[in-house]
């Protein structure tokens, strides 16, 4: 029976008739074919691990949870690391095709590359397995003991990075390098890593810092940075913040530990300090009684023995009252905006004034009869 022979790329470019062409081409045509052939093999391997790459990515996202972004994740982390092990796994290829004994090579590092590649996938499902679980159970804790979670959740990103960062150190070993080299290696890049990341180093210190003394914990509303919002997440190094129109900011933690932090909802009651500017010809005593009774005839103002109202300035046109008031965290809004709507009815039905800007317009006459308009002048 005939075998087939199929001829390889390589065979019918060299087979190509060069007679009668110039001496140097025809004399650097064998050189190029085979360089030729090993760009594109490296090229086509780029597109093949940027496919699986792709893959990865895809089934990330079907996976994750529609609430939950589906961009910087760890199935980014995955898919890179995918690629880059796809490239190493079909590298054989284009060394075959420069000429060196890609069989000894896949003999030789075949099962190293293997076992990186299941050291890597491995440690990729135990450390978002351990992270899901330790956030899962700070979130139980929370709910049914308002146990602090916040440390818990920073744990659980800790534990993952060094997860990952051991994996990597064990899948480069399995692919022959010394661990005495590795070691140093590892020494000198983590010098130098440090000194080209001293702000994110910075962000680290600041996190394990903001987990120690925990100023704030998921779930609390803070301004930091002349940003406001909920905390949703605190990583090694940032914190995110959910603001009221749902936007996500993400604050390097070396910025939130150094900057002054205000926690809205460390505290079960905060202070309403609201400011009311009624006419000079008005009744003052009238005026700020109509001011305290509206404020504890509302049902969520607390304390209401402790409710102040007063004098706050002599402004240019009005006189500034001040009321303060207790009231519940989570009601703080909500009454704030009913206590100025209630003041301003009350103050109509009283016939206590609010006053506002006015323009006068004055004309004059000038000589000769002409009227011109004066500048317009406030009162």
């Amino acid at each position: 029976m005939t075998r087939l022979t199929i001829p390889t790329p390589s065979q019918i470019l060299l087979d190509i008739d060069t007679s009668g062409w110039p001496a140097w081409a025809a004399a650097i045509w064998p050189d190029a074919v085979k360089w030729g052939l090993v760009v594109a093999s490296v090229a086509l391997i780029w597109v093949i691990a940027s496919l699986i790459k792709w893959l990865v990515l895809f089934g990330g996202r079907r996976m994750t949870p529609k609430d939950q972004p589906s961009e910087r994740t760890p199935w980014d982390l995955a898919a890179s690391t995918a690629r880059f092990f796809a490239f190493i796994l079909l590298m054989p290829l284009p060394l075959g095709l420069a000429g060196y004994d890609w069989r000894s090579l896949v003999n030789e590092r075949g099962p190293g590359a293997i076992a990186a590649v299941m050291i890597i996938v491995i440690a990729f499902v135990l450390a978002n397995t351990i992270s899901r679980s330790l956030r899962r159970f700070g979130q139980r804790a929370h709910a049914h003991s308002g146990a602090d979670d916040t440390l818990i959740a920073f744990s659980a990103s800790l534990i993952k990075y060094i997860i990952f960062a051991v994996a990597i150190v064990f899948a480069l070993s399995q692919l022959g390098f010394p661990a005495a080299s590795l070691a140093a290696v590892l020494g000198a890049a983590g010098l130098a890593i440090g000194l080209a990341l001293q702000d994110t180093l910075k962000a680290v210190a600041a996190g394990v810092m903001l987990a120690i003394f925990r100023p704030f914990r998921i779930g609390d509303y803070v301004g930091v940075a002349d940003l406001e919002g909920t905390v949703t997440n605190i990583t090694p190094f940032t914190t995110s913040l959910r603001q009221i129109d749902n936007k996500v900011v993400s604050i390097t933690n070396d910025q939130v530990w150094g900057d002054p932090l205000i926690n809205f909802t460390a505290e079960s009651q905060r202070r309403l300090d609201l400011y009311f500017d009624v006419s000079y010809e008005d009744d003052l005593d009238h005026a700020l009684k109509v001011l305290l009774d509206t404020a504890n005839l509302h049902e969520h103002v607390l304390q209401k023995d402790t409710t102040w109202t007063g004098v706050h300035a002599l402004a240019d046109s009005s006189v500034k009252l001040r009321l303060r008031a207790w009231v519940a965290t989570s009601d703080f809004v909500q009454i704030r905006a009913d206590l100025f709507k209630a003041v301003k009815q009350a103050f109509d039905r009283e016939g206590i004034s609010i006053p506002f800007p006015h323009q006068v317009h004055v004309e004059y006459k000038a000589r000769g009869g002409d009227t011109k308009p004066a500048s317009p002048s406030g009162e």
